[in-house]
């Protein structure tokens, strides 16, 4: 099971969940216009329209705790996927959970342990092969210049 974790949530143009167990920050402490990232490790956001974005780092969380959500990947497919790029039938080693469209932590695993390396979403080809359409992965914060 999951541990219990401290949501905090901002709001703005998007309302922002962040993780405080690990920070030791009293939301009720944190000035008006503190950094977001004081409050936390990013969790999920949600729009003004319900739309709900998983951060990687509320992914790499989930994966650690919840098997279901895991998808493991080749090491060149997770090279790949940390660019943007899907992960081909090929690239994929094993499907954790049921195996229908939904979405997973993309995970690596080498002999320093099990990486996530991003979030995707699981579907299949017509003759039933696994694939994952990039939906955020660890690059993405260096593309976009944060």
């Amino acid at each position: 099971m999951v541990e219990r974790m401290e949501l905090v949530k901002l709001e703005g143009e998007w309302t922002e969940y962040f993780d405080a167990s690990r920070v030791g920050v009293d939301p009720e402490e944190l000035p008006g216009r503190a950094d977001p990232f004081v409050a936390g490790v990013p969790v999920c956001e949600r729009s003004s329209r319900g739309g709900i974005r998983v951060h990687l780092e509320g992914a790499r969380v989930l994966a650690e705790e919840v098997e279901e959500i895991r998808v493991y990947v080749r090491e060149k497919s997770a090279i790949l996927f940390t660019y943007g790029r899907d992960v081909l039938p090929q690239g994929v080693v094993e499907v954790l959970g049921p195996e229908e469209p939904r979405l997973v932590a993309v995970m690596f695993r080498n002999e320093l342990g099990e990486h996530c390396v991003g979030v995707g979403w699981l579907r299949f080809t017509r003759d039933g092969r696994p694939m994952v359409d990039n939906v955020i992965d660890r690059g993405w914060y260096l593309r976009r210049g944060g």
